[in-house]
């Protein structure tokens, strides 16, 4: 290694070292968001995995026979059990798939007779039925079956096989008792993913545009020349700001259009209804919530990036201290997704969660107008501030020509 590989070398980690601010942003800052990534990431999946633990199970029972009745009574398992007639299981069912109740259970008339005199080595016929009937698509309702089917097999090896349990039926003839439509579950996909993707690549759009703008003059010593005229320098952090948000703006659209386009691909066939297209999926008004979300989030991202691009000595600079805001983007992106259904007005109005929120309540076709206008105008307020702050910022002689 050569003497101008070494020098080299030595001045750019002394560079660094004595650099606080790009030491804290390159080295210190993305350990901690990391760790704090992690922390939440685990926390929210084991949100999105559980169910609330006050939670009592709706379980609907149709000839409920007194030997399962006993296995499932013990208060600990917080299981409620109603009892139904055949004449109920289609509306129970159809609540199951609206997911408006946990679980169904089906038994034929007469099972613990039944199974007291079935042998499974000698018997012609088959054995007695239970039916369980869920939604994979709603959390408390798999948690339900999770816990009834584990008792009733237990029950069901202690008798050495006398009974089935979700054997094929003439109404499932497959075996399938899972009432969650693929439509379900691909809102449950998308409505994780999409959030997440969409607000991701908006922020990357702005990040390619905003650095160069403050951070790239002041390296170029352009900037002191632009600041030594009579312009009143509010108007130009301002004009400045605006130009940017014009093609942070175009971004967006762009962003929109593509997400439009590729939703043939996102959403597969069976998910659709018969003659319907990818397209359908969503309503006008679903389409002008989604672009009006996405261009206030660009907005908010030109702004944010902006303070960061006048507070930077250069180019480099700049993106050393936006990049790990793309773990805290991811963050507020996916959250959204796994946080589901929430209907307070305060979280609404937390950045890139509120966006997040917002999507993923369009995708579930539960979007709340009121929240999601909080959404809009939060995001659009707090452009605002922070555009003010970057005119303050110009102000500043140590901050613009530093």
């Amino acid at each position: 290694m050569g003497n101008v590989t070494l020098s080299v070398m030595k001045k750019e980690i002394t560079r660094i070292f004595n650099d606080r601010k790009l030491l804290f942003a390159a080295v210190i800052l993305p350990g901690v968001l990391l760790f704090v990534l992690f922390n939440l990431t685990g926390r929210m999946t084991n949100a999105l995995t559980g169910v609330d633990e006050g939670h009592v199970f709706e379980v609907h029972a149709v000839n409920m026979p007194d030997s399962i009745a006993n296995i499932l009574a013990h208060d600990e398992l917080m299981i409620n059990i109603i009892p139904a007639t055949m004449a109920d299981t289609e509306r129970i069912k159809q609540e199951i798939t609206d997911q408006n109740t946990d679980l169904l259970l089906v038994f034929p008339i007469g099972f613990d007779a039944d199974v007291a005199v079935f042998d499974p080595i000698t018997a012609t016929a088959l054995a007695p039925n239970i039916e369980i009937w869920a939604n994979s698509a709603r959390q408390e309702s798999m948690e339900a079956r999770s816990i009834v089917t584990a008792l009733i097999s237990a029950y069901h090896h202690s008798l050495t096989h006398r009974f089935s349990i979700n054997a094929p039926t003439a109404e499932a003839p497959d075996g399938n008792f899972d009432l969650a439509t693929a439509g379900d579950i691909m809102a449950l996909i998308l409505g994780m993913m999409l959030p997440m993707m969409f607000i991701i690549i908006i922020f990357t759009g702005c990040q390619a545009l905003v650095p160069e703008s403050v951070a790239g003059e002041k390296e170029r010593g352009t900037l002191g020349t632009l600041l030594v005229t009579t312009a009143s320098r509010k108007q130009m952090a301002l004009g400045k700001v605006l130009g940017l948000s014009v093609f942070a703006m175009l971004g967006a659209l762009g962003s929109f259009i593509g997400l439009m386009l590729s939703m043939g691909s996102m959403i597969p066939d069976v998910a659709l209804m018969d003659g319907a297209s990818a397209m359908d999926m969503f309503s006008t008004q679903d389409y002008v919530l989604i672009f009006l979300i996405a261009t206030s989030l660009s907005l908010f991202f030109v702004s944010l990036l902006s303070i960061i691009s006048t507070y930077a000595k250069s180019v480099k600079e700049a993106n050393a201290f936006a990049t790990p805001l793309i773990i805290v983007i991811f963050v507020g992106a996916i959250g959204g997704g796994l946080a589901g259904n929430v209907d307070s007005i305060f979280v609404h109005m937390i950045p890139i969660f509120n966006s997040s929120l917002s999507i993923t309540s369009i995708v579930n076709s539960d979007v709340s107008i009121i929240n999601t206008t909080i959404a809009i105008v939060t995001n659009l307020v707090l452009a605002l501030a922070m555009t003010g702050v970057v005119a303050a910022m110009f102000n500043s002689e140590k901050i613009v020509f530093d």
